[in-house]
């Protein structure tokens, strides 16, 4: 099932290609969370469009880090993405008053 995004295409080319991999990868985010290395390796889609995309997520606010843990395929320490709402973490800011 595949989730509305808000991200405008604009700044990705106008390559079909390229809005079905965006796609793919926030799909792939949402259904569970994983590093940047694992979605690429999943959805053989390269890491650097994979990165990629997930800086567009950030600037929409629609990825968040759920938590840090060892990446299955690179045995390092990585973050964790997901793009499913109800997984992200609560903001800290109403506490600062």
């Amino acid at each position: 099932m595949l989730r509305t995004l808000n991200t405008s295409y604009n700044h990705l080319s106008k390559s079909n290609k390229n809005k079905a991999q965006f796609n793919k990868v926030f799909e792939c985010f949402y259904n569970e969370p994983q590093s940047m290395k694992m979605v690429s390796v999943k959805l053989n889609i390269d890491r650097a469009n994979v990165c990629w995309y997930c800086r567009e997520l950030r600037k929409n606010n629609q990825i968040d880090i759920v938590k840090k843990a060892i990446c299955s395929v690179t045995k390092q320490m990585v973050n964790y993405y997901t793009t499913n709402p109800e997984l992200f973490k609560i903001s800290n800011q109403l506490r600062l008053f």
